[in-house]
């Protein structure tokens, strides 16, 4: 069942948002060449923590990180490490941050250096995808709306959206009711109403749309090696649409 939060649950959430936004936008002061994932993680630990709130990923199913950090054909849930960042890597940085027991979720995409057409248009693609997804967001829509919006975008830029993989409701939990995938049917799905608070996330590879899970347990990657892009933000529902609170 998608919970519908109150007014106060909302300010929470919104407080969460800020502090996550404001935490990618710290890292990507820091994402260049040379520097280390687990220093990232660091980086991030330390202001969310500055802030009065925890870090939502860290110890959420025995993950081991404050965010995930993948590169290339790894999607999502990368494990921070030793791994320096070099020119022509394609990061995905995923933050969680609980404030006082409500949580936000947001993701972004950075190529190192200056990429090719194709790249750009995976880089693009995704986030076009994750805005016009927001946009038709509204209540008396199905959730089915936002996946077959999502999809319409990806699949314009010839891009295949990942499928075993989805967004999610988030407040209370960091991963809440309903799945929210990459594609999908407009009539399918719950009926969106005022209140209901969401983690839109379009994930699509320039390959096939498999993935596959890698020897860390964790790490996500495309099965045929091919270059994934990912990004997020979390959104409430108002009667007039979709507010974004992680920005």
């Amino acid at each position: 069942m998608i919970t519908i939060k109150s007014k106060e649950e909302i300010q929470k959430i919104s407080k969460s948002g800020k502090i996550a936004a404001f935490v990618l936008k710290e890292l990507q002061k820091n994402i260049k060449v040379g520097t280390l994932t687990v220093d990232l993680d660091k980086i991030a630990r330390r202001i969310i923590e500055s802030r009065g709130a925890t870090p939502s990923f860290l110890n959420y199913q025995n993950f081991p990180a404050c965010i995930c950090v993948s590169i290339n054909d790894e999607l999502v849930h990368g494990l921070p490490s030793n791994r320096a960042i070099k020119k022509g890597d394609l990061i995905k940085v995923d933050v969680g941050v609980n404030f006082e027991g409500y949580h936000s979720d947001t993701a972004i995409t950075i190529y190192i250096g200056r990429p090719d057409t194709k790249i750009l248009n995976l880089i693009n693609g995704v986030k076009s995808s994750l805005f016009e997804a927001i946009r038709v967001i509204k209540p008396g829509l199905r959730v089915g709306a936002i996946e077959q919006k999502t999809g319409e975008v990806l699949k314009k830029h010839k891009l295949s959206p990942v499928l075993s993989l989805s967004g999610h409701g988030v407040g209370r939990a960091i991963h809440e009711e309903p799945s929210i995938k990459s594609d999908g049917r407009r009539n399918d799905g719950e009926i969106i109403k005022e209140g209901m608070v969401f983690a839109i996330e379009p994930m699509a590879t320039m390959g096939s749309h498999k993935v596959q899970t890698a020897s860390d347990k964790w790490t996500i990657k495309t099965s045929d090696s091919s270059l994934a892009a990912h990004f997020e933000h979390t959104v409430v529902v108002t009667k007039y649409g979709a507010k974004i609170l992680t920005v």
